[in-house]
Formats: C-alpha cells, structure tokens, sequence
C-alpha cells in the first residue's frame, strides 16, 4: 500500500467514491478544496485508491485536524487502510494533531487511542474529541 498526498488526477475517482457511499460529511467541494490546498492523502494499492483523510490547520484552535477520514469499499475496511493513513500523518511531525470519530465507531476509536491519542470530550452527542501531541 502507497500513501500519498492527493494530485488533481485523483479529484475525480475520489469524488465518485465518496458520491458511491452517499456521505454527508465529505463532499465534492470538500475534496476539490482539499486537493488544492495540499492536505488531502490517500492510500493506493495496484493503481485503485482505497481512502483518504484530510489533514487541516485549525489555528483558532492550534492543531491539526484529522477530517473526513474515509475508507471507500467495504472489501478494504479491517485492511489497515484507516491505520496506515493515521500513521503516514503522524510522521508528518506537525505537533498537536485532533480528532472527532463518531463515539459509535469503536474501530476509529481504537486506532486513535493506538496511537497515543487521549480522549477530551463529547460534543453534538456523537463526536469525541481525541488530542495528540507529537
């Protein structure tokens, strides 16, 4: 498996993928403006993309934040995909690195808190807040 950040070729097989799982939380518009902006990373294997998460610099905040994290087919969930990308964006070394999983999605969870990341709080009933510094 490769990880890498996204080019502009790569726009428009994510923008399918994501359109193919129906997804509130990762739109065109997300994935144009994070492919422009540098901070979109994706996992390939053999030329197919399996996910891909955002890396976004919330400097109201002072971290970096882990967003749309997304695996696009259930044939690649519990591959390692998700772990691969947390693991190439903590090598980054960027510093303080956030994150809000669904409290629903143990399996996030867990490769979060893998990771060294602590839980902060629940905010909107469904998302946990996860911190790490690096």
């Amino acid at each position: 498996m490769t990880i890498r950040f996204a080019t502009t070729a790569d726009a428009i097989r994510i923008i399918r993928a994501i359109q193919n799982k129906r997804m509130d939380y990762n739109t065109p518009q997300d994935v144009r403006e994070d492919v422009n902006a540098g901070r979109l990373i994706v996992a390939e294997e053999n030329g197919k993309l399996l996910g891909s998460v955002a890396v976004v610099y919330k400097a109201h905040r002072g971290y970096y934040a882990i967003m749309r994290m997304c695996v696009y087919s259930k044939a690649s969930k519990g591959k390692g995909v998700a772990s691969a990308l947390i693991d190439y964006v903590l090598a980054l070394g960027l510093g303080t690195y956030g994150a809000t999983p669904w409290n629903d999605n143990p399996a996030m969870i867990h490769i979060f808190v893998k990771r060294g990341f602590e839980y902060q709080y629940t905010f909107k009933t469904k998302y946990d807040f996860y911190k790490k510094t690096t």
